[in-house]
C-alpha cells in the first residue's frame, strides 16, 4: 500500500530509527491475534469479570523479541506489520507511532483476517462436501487448502447437527466460542450442510495427553469420548433452544481419511436417530448390531419378522419396549434393570413373564435374549417402510 509506504517513511523521519513493513508468516499472524485475544479477554475480567466474546482484532502493537511489530493490515490470511527496533525508539515514539497506525489504519482491516478465516473455512467445507458427494472416502485433504496447516496429528471428529427447523439460529461465530470454552483450547469447526457442523479437536484436549499404548486403550479411549461427548451435548443443549444430535468417532489423522470419518459420523447419527428415537449422542462403536441389520434388505427383514412371529403388538407397547432396553443394556440383570426402572424387583419379574408368556420366549435366557433383540431391532427398522 502506497499510504503505508508514505506512513513508514514520514515516521522513520520523526523517530530518528529504521523502519519496515513486513508480511507476517500465518504462524506469526496467529500469535499476533492469539496475543490480542488474551488482551482482550484480560481487559473483559479487568472490566467485569466475563469475556465479551469480540472478534480477534488486530491490536496496536505487539512487542516480539527486541522487535515492535504495529499491525497495518490483514491479506490473504497474512498480517502486515510495520517494524521497528526496541532498544532504538522510546517510549513516547512508541506511543506516537501507535497513535498514527491506529488513526490512519482502515476501519474494516480489524475483521478482515476474521473474513479471511471464514473463506478459508468455506473452500475447505466445499471441498470436503464434494469428497462426500462423491464418496470419495481416502481423499487426502490437498496442499492449497490452508485449513490443512490445522490438522496436524491425531484429532478427534465430532459431527453435530440439529432438527429442528425453527430453533434459534446458531452462527459459526457463537458456536466456535462455546467450543473453545468446554474444550479448553483451539478447535477447527467447519460447516457442512444446513444446521451440521464438523468439529475437530486435537486428542490429547478430549482424552488427554499421554495415555498408555496399550490393548486396552481403545476401549479406555471409547470411555472418555462417551464421557466427553455426553458433556458437550449438554453444554450445546443448555444454550440453544431445539433438538441436536452429536456423535464422535475415535481419533483419526484428518489430513488422509477425513471423509470417510464423517461419513462414518453421519451414518452414526442416523443408525441413533433410527433405532433409539430417545438418544441424541450416539457413539459408533454402540451402534454395531444396528449397522448390521440395516445393512440387510428390506425383504429379508420382512421374511425374518414373519418366520420369527409377529410381536408388533409386543413392541408397540413403550412399557414393554423401554423394560427390554433397559434390560439389554444392562447386560439381562434383573436387579439392576428394576433399579434403573424404578420399580420392584418383582414388578420386572412379572413383566419379563409376561413377555415369555406372549412370545414363547424367555428374554433371561441367552439364545431367547437374542432373538428377542434382533427381532425388536428389525421391526424398528422395518415398520416404517
Amino acid at each position: 500500500m502506497v499510504e503505508m509506504e508514505t506512513l513508514r517513511t514520514k515516521l522513520e523521519q520523526i523517530v530518528g530509527a529504521p523502519l519496515s513493513i513486513k508480511q507476517l508468516t500465518k504462524q506469526q499472524s496467529e500469535m499476533v491475534l492469539d496475543h490480542a485475544e488474551r488482551q482482550e479477554t484480560e481487559q473483559a475480567v479487568d472490566h467485569g469479570g466475563q469475556n465479551t466474546g469480540k472478534k480477534r482484532r488486530l491490536k496496536a502493537s505487539v512487542i516480539v523479541d527486541d522487535s515492535v511489530w504495529y499491525p497495518l493490515y490483514a491479506k490473504s490470511g497474512h498480517i502486515h506489520v510495520l517494524e521497528a527496533p526496541m532498544r532504538e525508539i522510546s517510549e513516547e515514539s512508541r506511543q506516537l507511532i501507535e497513535l498514527l497506525i491506529t488513526q490512519v489504519r482502515p476501519q474494516n482491516d480489524e475483521p478482515t483476517v476474521q473474513a479471511e478465516e471464514e473463506r478459508e473455512v468455506m473452500r475447505f467445507s466445499a471441498w470436503l462436501m464434494e469428497q462426500l458427494d462423491q464418496e470419495r472416502g481416502d481423499s487426502e485433504v490437498p496442499d492449497d487448502l490452508d485449513l490443512k496447516r490445522r490438522l496436524i496429528g491425531e484429532m478427534i471428529p465430532f459431527l453435530l447437527t440439529s432438527e429442528s427447523v425453527h430453533a434459534v439460529e446458531v452462527n459459526r461465530t457463537q458456536l466456535k466460542r462455546l467450543l473453545k470454552s468446554y474444550f479448553d483450547g483451539e478447535v477447527v469447526l467447519v460447516p457442512l450442510r444446513s444446521h451440521e457442523w464438523l468439529i475437530l479437536a486435537k486428542k490429547e484436549l478430549v482424552i488427554g495427553a499421554g495415555e498408555e499404548k496399550d490393548e486396552d486403550n481403545l476401549e479406555s479411549e471409547t470411555d472418555l469420548l462417551s464421557a466427553f461427548g455426553l458433556g458437550l451435548y449438554e453444554l450445546i443443549a443448555n444454550e440453544w433452544v431445539g433438538t441436536f444430535h452429536l456423535s464422535v468417532a475415535p481419533s483419526i489423522m484428518p489430513v488422509k481419511s477425513l471423509p470417510s470419518a464423517v461419513s462414518l459420523l453421519r451414518e452414526t447419527i442416523f443408525l441413533g436417530r433410527t433405532f433409539h428415537v430417545a438418544k441424541h449422542v450416539h457413539f459408533p462403536w454402540e451402534l454395531l448390531l444396528e449397522r448390521l441389520i440395516y445393512s440387510i434388505p428390506l425383504d429379508q427383514r420382512r421374511q425374518f419378522l414373519e418366520q420369527a412371529g409377529d410381536y408388533g403388538v409386543l413392541f408397540s407397547d413403550n412399557e414393554t419396549l423401554s423394560t427390554l432396553e433397559t434390560f439389554f443394556q444392562l447386560d439381562c440383570n434383573v436387579s439392576e434393570t428394576a433399579k434403573r426402572l424404578y420399580i420392584h424387583r418383582n414388578t420386572l419379574l412379572y413383566r419379563l413373564d409376561k413377555i415369555k408368556q406372549e412370545t414363547g420366549l424367555d428374554v433371561r435366557s441367552f439364545g431367547d435374549a437374542v432373538l428377542v433383540k434382533l427381532t425388536m431391532l428389525l421391526y424398528k427398522v422395518t415398520k416404517r417402510k
